[in-house]
């Protein structure tokens, strides 16, 4: 199949972006990396960097405050697993190791 055929297909399988993949970019910009972000849409990273890029959103993920820093240590002080401390604080798992491990 010739290039321009495969980019003229590629064209056509483009798909809307629904409110609720809107309000996921918008929630997690900036905490979760764009390759999470595009996985738990299905989606490329491309489309996503666009698309945030497009509603004025930065990527770039945030330094944790300290206030949050200081509750994450004290989670998992208290037992929390990484994985669940990191879904109640809406960061990255690799965020909380790095603030638990390395204060």
């Amino acid at each position: 199949m010739p290039d321009y055929l495969e980019v003229i297909m590629s064209r056509a399988e483009r798909r809307s972006w629904t409110a609720y993949e809107l309000s996921v970019i918008e929630k997690h910009a900036g905490k979760l990396s764009l390759q999470q972000i595009a996985e738990r849409l299905g989606r490329s990273p491309a489309s996503v960097s666009s698309m945030a890029s497009r509603m004025a959103l930065s990527l770039a993920i945030d330094p944790v405050d300290t206030h949050d820093a200081w509750l994450c240590c004290e989670l998992y002080k208290e037992g929390l697993s990484i994985a669940v401390i990191a879904e109640k604080m809406e960061l990255s798992r690799r965020i909380v190791s790095n603030i638990v491990f390395r204060g």
